[in-house]
């Protein structure tokens, strides 16, 4: 593939993926969409904690994303500006068009077989405090 930066990478004997993912990071294009596995986030909890997490089937995210797309239709003449701003005036309807299909492409592959084959993870997290954070009382200012 032209233009594309061939680079070995043996995920098989990998034993440290952190470091692996932030290698690829830095030659993967800044401008695509990830679709990650349901349980990646349990992986990275150096600050905050998963409470708890669950999957949901699809069917409410195919919704979501058909109701995304009648949205769009019935507010065209609103969207135009947006878009001609966001992607300039030239990229404005492809642009229109790449959204359609995204939000087509949700509701299929999200509905797909009763929304039982491509699942939404929804996770709970909570903060960690940091060792670093000092608590202080709170002080009162009234002026001078």
């Amino acid at each position: 593939m032209e233009g594309l930066m061939q680079v070995p990478y043996d995920v098989t004997h990998m034993k440290n993926y952190q470091d692996l993912l932030k290698k690829i990071s830095k030659w993967m294009k800044q401008d695509r969409g990830r679709m990650p596995s349901a349980n990646l986030l349990l992986y990275f909890q150096d600050d905050v904690s998963v409470v708890n997490h669950w999957l949901m089937n699809g069917k409410h995210y195919a919704k979501t994303s058909e109701e995304w797309l009648k949205r769009m239709d019935r507010s065209l003449a609103s969207i135009k500006p947006i878009m001609e701003s966001t992607y300039g005036k030239d990229q404005a309807v492809k642009w229109t068009v790449y959204w359609r299909t995204f939000f087509i492409a949700v509701a299929e592959l999200f509905g797909y077989n009763n929304g039982e084959e491509w699942m939404v993870a929804v996770f709970l997290f909570k903060k960690k405090k940091s060792h670093h954070q000092f608590s202080f009382p709170p002080i009162i200012s009234l002026g001078h």
